[in-house]
Parts: structure tokens; C-alpha cells; sequence
């Protein structure tokens, strides 16, 4: 994970290391163990043999995962920290990090199909901290491959997490919550107090696991579609349906409409999206 994790003796890994923190990659740094311990299991639980760790920082979730038996890609953006787990690995007498293969890439750049297809059925996963600068932008770059994983496990802001798991008609359901329940089920595992690093920032954490769906609601163009719907109406969350995707409607369209169109789109549940958007691309289906 990119906040890095204190070490066995509770010292906070920031006081273990010379490397200056960078605000600009989320680098702040947790000052008990309980976290990685629970992550740890989790994964354990869900089956993961083979897991991509975004940002490993000191690397003590690095060791913990190896520790439980866990292959490790750690993806490491700060060169500096993928120089020292290299460096860990090197030095370690014990074999316990010589499953562990880091690599110095931007994991937005980084080839999840391929990385996959590398494993030989090797059940996998994804597990670590999002920077919350690139939220987004990691979730769906994880997204389109949960079917193919055990799930992905990632310490979050906790507003950001919440926005995952919130069900329709609650204050923080949006168009990212669809996006993510359409493709997973979104599960909150545990809150993670700003307390519990080190230095404090501004906003407390959680962990959150997105586990791929047994059957999905929709698939191929009918879930792009979906999307692209859930999008417009978010964009307008204000106005009724009717209004905001009025440029999708005719006047036969709306009369024989499913969904209320009276309706908003905080309240349409993602399944509820996927039959509004079905009814309105029906002929390119």
C-alpha cells in the first residue's frame, strides 16, 4: 500500500526510513498493524494466491502478504521505494520476499490483461491503498477485469468508499456507485481512523473489496449503455428523467416508458438503469 505500515515493534515505518514523504503521492504512513492484518485475511478469504499491490510504500503489507504464502507483484510509481523493497528483497536471509517481483511503473499504465494472463489460473487479486487524487481513475481501471479476479481489496477515503457501497435514494448514490455495482458487489470492511496515521491527514479511511458478480445485469453495449445513461442523468441529478435524457426520447418512447420518468436519477437502482437504458437503445441492441 502507499501509506506504509509500521513495523513489528510499532514503530511507525516513517521513522524507519530516510525517504521524505511525498504529499503529492498520498505517502502518509500507518502507526498500527491491525490494518494490514485484516487485509491480509481478507484476501486469505477470498482465495487470492497471486496479488498486484498498488504502491507498496515500506513494504510491510508486502511482507505480510508474502509472509501468509501470497505472490506478490508490488507496483511501485516512487522510484525510491521500489529501489528499497528491491533492495529488502536482496537482502533477505529468511526466502520470505523471494515471491515478491516489484515493479517502477504507474499502475495506470500498467497491463492488468496481461499480468492476468501471465497467472496460469493462479486465482488473483488487487489489493492496496488508492491515492485519492486517482480514485477513479483506479477503480476503473480495475473494473473491467473483476470477473477475472477474486476481487480487489483497497484502502480508500472513507467518503469515496462509501460512494461505492451506497444504495439508491441515499445522499452519497451516484453515478460511480452504478458504474461499480453493475460490474461487482461493493462490500464496506472496515473504517480506518486518520488517527491511525502518521502524519494525520485530513480525512479518515476504509477499506472496501469489490468482488466480481456471479451473473451480470448487463453486458457488452447494453452496459455501456447504461452508463452513458446513469452519466447524463447524474449529470443532471436535479431534474426529473424525463428531462435529462430527453435527447434519447420521442413522444412514443416516453408514453410506453418503463421507468417513471417523474422519477430522479438518485433513485433508480443500477438494475433500474439497465432497463431504462435497454427501453431506449433497444434498436441498436
Amino acid at each position: 500500500m502507499r501509506r506504509g505500515y509500521s513495523d513489528q515493534n510499532n514503530r511507525p515505518s516513517s521513522e524507519r526510513s530516510s525517504i521524505t514523504q511525498k504529499k503529492s503521492l498520498g505517502q502518509v504512513f500507518l502507526n498500527t498493524d491491525w490494518p494490514v492484518t485484516r487485509v491480509v485475511e481478507q484476501a486469505l478469504d477470498l482465495g487470492m494466491k497471486r496479488v498486484i499491490e498498488i504502491g507498496p510504500g515500506n513494504g510491510i503489507l508486502t511482507l505480510a502478504l508474502a509472509n501468509a504464502g501470497i505472490k506478490v507483484t508490488a507496483v511501485e510509481k516512487d522510484s525510491r521505494f521500489a529501489q528499497r523493497l528491491q533492495d529488502m528483497i536482496t537482502a533477505d536471509s529468511s526466502n520470505k520476499l523471494q515471491n515478491v517481483e516489484v515493479l517502477n511503473v504507474d499502475i495506470l499504465k500498467f497491463d492488468l490483461a496481461q499480468w492476468l494472463k501471465a497467472g496460469d489460473g493462479i486465482p488473483c487479486g488487487v489489493v492496496g491503498n488508492i491515492p485519492y487524487n486517482i480514485s477513479t481513475p483506479i477503480v476503473m481501471w480495475v473494473l473491467p477485469h473483476i470477473s477475472a479476479v477474486k476481487g480487489a481489496i483497497f484502502m480508500v477515503q472513507l467518503e469515496f468508499g462509501t460512494r461505492i457501497v451506497s444504495e439508491a435514494d441515499s445522499k452519497n448514490y451516484g453515478s460511480l456507485s452504478v458504474y461499480c455495482q453493475l460490474r461487482a458487489h461493493c462490500d464496506f470492511n472496515f473504517k480506518v481512523d486518520k488517527t491511525c496515521f502518521t502524519p494525520i491527514p485530513k480525512v479518515d479511511s476504509a477499506v472496501i473489496t469489490l468482488r466480481p458478480r456471479s451473473k451480470l445485469p448487463a453486458s457488452g453495449k447494453l452496459l455501456q449503455y447504461s452508463e452513458t445513461v446513469c452519466r447524463i442523468a447524474f449529470a443532471q441529478r436535479r431534474k426529473k428523467l424525463r428531462s435529462a435524457v430527453k435527447q434519447f426520447m420521442s413522444k412514443l418512447l416516453e408514453d410506453n416508458c418503463p421507468i417513471d420518468l417523474n422519477r430522479r436519477a438518485e433513485t433508480l437502482t443500477p438494475e433500474e438503469f439497465v432497463a431504462l437504458a435497454g427501453f431506449l437503445f433497444a434498436s441498436n441492441l
